[in-house]
């Protein structure tokens, strides 16, 4: 079997979904259908059936996705090895960060890496804090970018910026205000949820009153721009609006309610070449310049 027979096996496993996995393979449906039939016909084994909600998978079906992880595991590590001994920095960069940074750091800022190392390339995942801790535990990327105080090893995290939560509204208003005002809300990571609501708790005696409720940030500051209410929201997410008012968020003892941004790593991937210059480039940079509308 070529290890395309074993990207097919993995691809299929995370879609559940015919149509879905010949989409990402850029194959087409009656080639990706006879080459299934190949594998399982060399493997002398059933992997799946077809149903009317997507793939199951059989038990011996199950066993070999986890075997093609571990291949094309093994494969990864192969050229990211022989990358490492060649004599330039090149290769892929494996990172993770949540929506807010992908969109307002990484831009810039893996644009001046690329522009001091041209033969590097990226592969960039979307996910929640939470996941990217997950990720990069399992060394399923190269570096996480997380805004959670996680319990990661100190040695292998790098503080890069600390920001603070404001609530913002369209019009002006008082801190005081805010339980009497309409709420924008939106779905985050339990982690920042607990700090809102601790926070609320904390400050307020009634619960908020919310009127309309997104799926993320960047939503949730076009409602506010647009008068659907106030919302609690990220300062760097609120520089580019500067018609709209802000009041910092403060506990009871003066002191702001902060998010901290990290670079969470393992030391293990510092061997390969590639990590370790991108790390060294990450410390020796002003986080804080890599933000867009900087």
């Amino acid at each position: 079997m070529e290890e395309r027979d074993w990207q097919i096996i993995k691809t299929l496993y995370e879609q559940k979904n015919i149509t879905k996995t010949a989409r990402v393979l850029y194959m087409s449906q009656p080639t990706l259908t006879a080459r299934i039939k190949q594998i399982e016909e060399s493997l002398g084994t059933k992997l799946l059936y077809r149903g009317n909600k997507g793939i199951t998978f059989t038990e011996t079906g199950e066993y070999t996705v986890k075997f093609a992880e571990h291949i094309l595991g093994e494969m990864q590590e192969l050229r990211e090895t022989i990358t490492n001994m060649q004599e330039d920095v090149a290769g892929t960069l494996r990172i993770a960060a949540p929506s807010i940074l992908a969109r307002y750091f990484l831009p810039k800022l893996l644009g001046r890496f690329q522009d001091m190392y041209p033969k590097t390339k990226f592969d960039v995942q979307i996910a929640q804090s939470s996941d990217v801790i997950s990720l990069a535990s399992s060394l399923g990327i190269h570096f996480g970018f997380v805004r959670n105080d996680f319990d990661w090893r100190e040695d292998e995290r790098v503080l890069l910026t600390t920001n603070h939560v404001c609530a913002v509204a369209a019009q002006p208003f008082k801190l005081e205000d805010l339980p009497h005002m309409v709420r924008v809300d939106y779905d985050t990571d339990q982690y920042y949820q607990n700090l809102l609501d601790g926070w609320w708790h904390e400050t307020f005696e009634d619960s908020p009153i919310i009127g309309t409720r997104v799926s993320n940030l960047d939503l949730c500051k076009e409602m506010v721009f647009n008068g659907l209410g106030y919302g609690i929201l990220p300062s760097i997410l609120i520089e580019e609006y500067p018609q709209l008012y802000s009041i910092p968020l403060v506990h009871k003892n003066g002191s702001k309610l902060e998010r901290k941004t990290w670079l969470i790593y393992k030391k293990e991937l510092l061997d390969l070449r590639l990590p370790k210059v991108f790390l060294e480039f990450v410390i020796d940079s002003d986080f804080n310049s890599f933000q867009r509308n900087h």
